[in-house]
């Protein structure tokens, strides 16, 4: 039988006055793996993110995490069950990696209790999985933006939390260091977590997602399998460019170029 999904959008609306800005009837997010949502910018997608995350609350209709409208569980419940890094990763002065990922654990402590021998083994592990052990004793603001990324992301995992939210971790990244963010996070899809990413590179989504959420000017257009989504009609209307396919001469999968 298929995992229940952890949030579900109902006839729900974000409008900033006369403009709105997300319109969705109906939209289950959160199984186990990974979840591109992907779209023109403008298009939703980090509003989206927003009040998944509890950033804002919707205009109009529900957002329930399984089964409980998100605004009405307690700010540490909510975060023991989801964790969100947003397009811009905030300084963190005078914090070491260690230091920064271990506030992933307040959740599970408080913000004042001391750290446990089971905290600091779950931020070892954590700092392990992103590959920054030997950097766990650097300041974070010295780090490379790849670097700092993967901290953060860290961070996220030391939280012990079932979805993992990110918007754009991409963004800034030089290819490298995308294929690298995007490999990571397709190993804790694999591991058992719920990812759902934004991301903009159609064919790196296509690549390490399970699955595509498109939207156009605030609506879902597309949501299913992300070799489905690789058809030129149907990239072209959510771009509003021509798009076309060529075959990846190693994988023989599709590629998606603009046309």
């Amino acid at each position: 039988m298929a995992p229940e999904p952890v949030f579900a959008l109902r006839d729900v609306e974000r409008r900033y006055g006369s403009h709105t800005a997300l319109e969705i009837g109906a939209l289950d997010l959160g199984e186990p793996g990974f979840t591109a949502v992907l779209g023109q910018n403008g298009s939703g997608k980090s509003t989206l993110i927003g009040l998944l995350s509890r950033r804002f609350p919707p205009s109009a209709g529900t957002v329930v995490l399984s089964g409980q409208p998100v605004g009405k569980l307690g700010a540490t419940a909510f975060a023991r069950r989801v964790g969100h890094l947003g397009q811009l990763m905030p300084s963190a002065p005078g914090l070491t990696v260690r230091e920064l990922v271990g506030l992933g654990r307040f959740p599970w402590r408080g913000p004042f209790a001391p750290m446990r021998p089971q905290d600091d083994a779950i931020v070892a592990a954590s700092i392990e999985k992103v590959a920054l052990g030997a950097l766990a004793d650097r300041l974070v603001d010295t780090l490379s933006g790849g670097e700092r990324q993967r901290a953060w992301i860290a961070m996220l995992l030391a939280q012990e939390t079932e979805v993992l939210l990110i918007d754009e971790p991409t963004s800034a990244l030089d290819i490298g260091l995308q294929v690298e963010a995007l490999k990571l996070l397709r190993d804790l899809a694999d591991q058992g977590r719920a990812i759902v990413a934004v991301l903009h590179d159609i064919n790196l989504a296509c690549r390490y997602a399970d699955r595509v959420v498109a939207l156009r000017r605030g609506r879902v257009v597309f949501d299913g399998a992300p070799r489905s989504f690789m058809e030129a009609e149907r990239l072209s209307a959510v771009f509003d460019v021509e798009m076309c396919l060529a075959t990846h001469p190693r994988a023989g999968t599709p590629v998606a170029l603009v046309g």
